[in-house]
């Protein structure tokens, strides 16, 4: 994979809004975890599908958005199209999925089919976004694999979402337990997944500053063991013995992928002393965890069926995505300050954002509280749940009170940086080469 190219990125409000909204979203799961302990079983009821909403919905999706319109252009060098359309997208899609959660939360049916359409039109929007972004892409290995195939999963997840709760708000006629399967294979396999491995192989050697001569080796067999695992689960809402198989295929490809990252990790001059690292490690084993409880859950183990949804839901991914905002949000502001400071002979230092030993601290706070929720879920003890649930807030709470530091620094950096933004100024830089440049005959 080529070197990463930060010209090519677009603005920084981009990516960071969908950042800001998400960890709102991700401190409202941590309190709703801890409030409802109950709530979080298999099959869930209705405070439950507010949880599950909440986590993919107000947590993980709005990240990975703003991830994918940092990670395409910089890492797959490919400027984004229509920047423009970012902020309605964003706005639209904050504002349904409000809707829609408030609608679980007080029972509206109708704020249920409202803001769930307007979330689904606005990641459509958004698909259809990164899709001409992508064009045909025919590089970038593991990484454009798992954020295209990912991509390909949303827009099949905001076909049925509107679908699903207009089925609710009684527009529609309820759906019935295939749709049910399909959406949540579409949603939580695909575009989870897929989203998380090719992310995971770009981003750990960056910031563990891994040598290049340091690759992935079984990035190929991991990719297709999860495309292949994808495809069984979306298949086996039409044949459900087809679900254990592609249980089987995601925890086969959740373990070479997290065997590739150990590598890549160990081998990174930073490794050690780079939290990010940790954190994406300690996701990679819950998630493999969470995998192969689903893949007993489904052999028939009841028991480790919310233990195994809660590690897949929300400790896995949220590790993962922790770990990694850790760095991403100071390095964006970083690159903004850089601009603004361009000519002074001066480079911002992020490490001031995020002490390594407070970014550990709550590391270690959070994996104690996320493993008491899962044996509190797998023994039925809500006391446990609700104890560790009360340490993961504790936590979540603090990383959001660093975050509240990265993002007024990335605000006094933008307010203070050049315009346009780099992007931007890249492609009116070449569109003016063009103009000047003397025609030749081919």
């Amino acid at each position: 994979m080529r070197a990463p190219s930060f010209a090519a990125r677009p603005a920084s409000a981009i990516p960071v809004r969908f950042f800001a909204f998400g960890l709102l979203g991700f401190v409202a799961l941590s309190a709703g975890v801890a409030a409802l302990p109950a709530a979080v079983a298999v099959p869930p009821g209705p405070r439950g599908i507010l949880l599950l909403h909440l986590a993919v919905l107000g947590w993980i999706t709005p990240v990975m958005m703003g991830a994918d319109y940092q990670l395409i252009p910089v890492v797959l060098h490919r400027p984004l199209v229509a920047p423009a359309v970012a902020g309605p997208i964003f706005w639209g899609f904050a504002a349904g999925v409000t809707v829609f959660l408030g609608g679980w939360a007080w029972e509206r049916d109708a704020w249920i089919a409202v803001g769930g359409t307007a979330a689904g039109i606005c990641l459509l929007a958004f698909c259809a976004q990164m899709a001409l972004t992508l064009g045909r892409l025919r590089a970038g290995g593991a990484t454009a694999v798992g954020l295209a195939g990912g991509v390909a999963c949303l827009a099949a997840v905001a076909v049925l979402g509107p679908w699903m709760a207009l089925g609710v708000g009684g527009a529609l006629p309820p759906p019935g337990r295939a749709l049910l399967a399909l959406h949540a294979a579409a949603g939580l396999a695909g575009w989870l997944l897929l989203t998380i491995l090719g992310a995971g192989y770009a981003l750990v050697p960056f910031f563990a500053a891994t040598p290049p001569a340091v690759r992935p080796t079984g990035a190929p067999a991991a990719m297709g063991a999860a495309a292949g695992g994808v495809l069984l689960l979306l298949a086996s809402a039409a044949w459900a013995p087809l679900a254990l198989a592609g249980a089987a295929l995601g925890l086969a490809a959740l373990t070479i992928w997290a065997s590739d990252l150990l590598r890549l990790a160990r081998h990174g001059r930073q490794a050690r002393r780079e939290p990010a690292t940790r954190y994406t490690l300690a996701a990679a084993a819950a998630l493999w965890l969470a995998a192969g409880g689903a893949g007993a859950a489904l052999a028939g183990v009841d028991r480790l069926a919310a233990p195994a949804a809660y590690l897949g839901l929300v400790a896995g991914p949220s590790l993962l995505i922790l770990g990694q905002l850790q760095k991403i949000l100071p390095f964006i502001a970083a690159l903004d300050a850089s601009r603004a400071a361009k000519g002074h002979g001066k480079v911002p230092k992020t490490e001031a954002l995020f002490p390594r030993r407070r970014a550990f601290a709550i590391l270690w706070a959070l994996l104690p509280g996320y493993a008491a929720v899962t044996a509190g879920l797998g023994l039925a003890a809500p006391p446990l749940v609700r104890a560790g649930a009360g340490v993961a807030l504790a936590a979540a709470v603090a990383f959001a009170a660093q975050q509240g530091a990265a993002l007024a620094a990335w605000r006094r950096a933008r307010a203070a940086s050049p315009h346009p933004p780099p992007a931007a100024a890249a492609a009116t830089a070449s569109a003016s080469r063009r103009r000047r440049a003397p025609w030749t005959p081919s």
